[in-house]
């Protein structure tokens, strides 16, 4: 797991997703919160390892890792690296936009985060179901794929290096989960203050933490390919 100095900075960095955490504030405002979280939890959970182990799969089997290929693997990081880029410039443009309500006022027609609400806090099939669609896999994630893929460690040092980045792109959700059980009432007042801040900051947090991985991507990835 020598690879996970530099792998699993990159899954944090992909774990700051506004969007994902008003989804678990809109959830602990239903009739069965554990339930809906738990839900919400399984499918990210299920997203997020599946979507890793098999990019780690499909990068050894393909041959683009740094053992097999240091063109290919540097070709798969200059590939990711303008794929963060894009991601950075949309988030930067993303902070300016006011900050989406869970619910809409008396007088708007439902916004779509009201739409979610309405559906995630009833069902935890719903639940389950966002959990998948709020963590398909960022290019930050897979960048931290790829340079556990370059380590040239075991397989299954590989896979459990690829286990604990999952938990780093899960750690909000893992965090509130262990709240739930340990002290509930204090959950959604720290979960709403959390996305507050997020909905004003984490925009732009995670448009520099893209520009900065995508630039370093490029330069790993042409530093290969020279």
């Amino acid at each position: 797991m020598s690879a996970l100095n530099e792998a699993l900075p990159l899954a944090l960095g992909a774990s700051i997703y506004p969007p994902a955490l008003l989804v678990l504030l809109l959830l602990l405002t239903g009739e069965h919160p554990r339930r809906l979280v738990l839900a919400y939890f399984a499918g990210a959970a299920l997203m997020v390892v599946a979507a890793g182990l098999i990019a780690l799969a499909v990068l050894k089997d393909s041959g683009a890792t740094a053992q097999s290929s240091r063109s290919a693997s540097g070709g798969v990081q200059v590939a990711v690296g303008l794929l963060l880029l894009v991601l950075a410039a949309w988030l930067w443009r993303r902070r300016t936009h006011e900050p989406e309500k869970p619910v809409a006022d008396a007088d708007d027609k439902p916004n779509r985060i009201a739409e979610w609400s309405r559906r995630a806090t009833a069902s935890q099939k719903w639940s389950f179901v966002l959990g998948l669609a709020m963590f398909l896999p960022s290019p930050l994630y897979l960048l931290a794929v790829e340079k556990i893929a370059d380590s040239g460690s075991s397989t299954s040092s590989n896979v459990l290096a690829v286990l604990i980045c999952a938990m780093g792109v899960l750690i909000f959700v893992e965090i509130t989960v262990l709240a739930l059980f340990v002290r509930p009432g204090s959950v959604a007042a720290g979960l709403e203050r959390t996305q507050a801040w997020l909905a004003h900051n984490g925009w732009t947090l995670g448009a520099i933490v893209a520009f900065m991985a995508g630039i370093y991507a490029l330069v790993e990835g042409i530093d290969a390919l020279g």
